[in-house]
């Protein structure tokens, strides 16, 4: 029997969101076919999730690390974290170094014996930005590397995580929702029904203070949001429309 995560959620045609995978989840979520994986918490990744992904050949990334990949060689000159967080002294200065030359996908073949590690990859944005103010469940910074690449249909089948399910990824579709042009109760109202009674005040002013013009909409757009986008175009100009008749009415009545 398939059995989906807790907090597994259906956001939009190939995309979901989840909270943090168990083994007994796999069947379930390698039904959805997923290209990519995004982890919103710094967090190093389970060996089996790991594992799993890198066997069904799923691009993971941890937003507030960079991007994982299963390594199976040893080699003490990479950036190499073991999976209990450990890491050699080589592999931690290189990974905050940002060389991305390092990230390449795994051999494929060889030995069994080795034990598995994960290569870090730099992301996009420097880490330094992700850094939270007290009040912030996540970065402008973070929230922007995301949302661009969930916009971009070359990623998709793709789900979001973090490990409750609830506060950060919460935050994150939040924004997604804003930049979708819902409104806020809407958005609140989502949030709430999965947050429940651990739903908090700072993630829902986080949402509302975000500044969507600050997305920059990549080139491949997905499916729903071309179409979702149409119709908001379309009904924004029938209430122009509306308002320009309902303006011309008036001025016509005017004594």
């Amino acid at each position: 029997m398939l059995t989906p995560p807790e907090q597994f959620g259906i956001v939009e045609p190939g995309l979901y969101r989840s909270d943090t995978l168990h083994p007994s989840h796999f069947p379930f979520i390698r039904s959805l076919n997923l290209k990519t994986a995004i982890l919103l918490t710094p967090e190093l990744p389970s060996r089996a999730m790991s594992n799993f992904f890198e066997e069904n050949q799923i691009r993971l990334i941890d937003l507030a690390l960079g991007s994982w990949k299963n390594n199976s060689n040893n080699n003490s000159n990479s950036n190499i974290n073991n999976a209990d967080g450990s890491s050699s002294s080589s592999g931690a200065a290189q990974g905050q170094g940002g060389d991305s030359s390092t990230s390449g996908t795994s051999g494929g073949g060889g030995g069994g014996g080795g034990t598995n590690t994960f290569t870090l990859t730099t992301p996009s944005i420097p880490a330094a930005p992700f850094q939270t103010s007290w009040w912030k469940p996540l970065s402008e910074e973070l929230i922007k590397e995301g949302l661009e690449m969930i916009l971009d249909v070359n990623n998709y089948p793709i789900m979001v995580m973090d490990t409750s399910g609830i506060h950060e990824i919460g935050t994150f579709m939040g924004c997604l929702r804003r930049l979708q042009h819902w409104n806020l109760s809407s958005i609140i109202v989502e949030y709430r029904a999965y947050a429940g009674n651990k739903a908090r005040y700072v993630n829902e002013q986080f949402i509302e203070l975000f500044d969507i013009d600050w997305i920059t909409l990549p080139a491949t757009l997905p499916t729903w949001w071309i179409e979702q986008e149409a119709m908001w175009h379309e009904e924004e100009e029938e209430r122009e429309l509306q308002l320009q008749q309902e303006r011309e009415v008036e001025e016509f009545n005017r004594p």
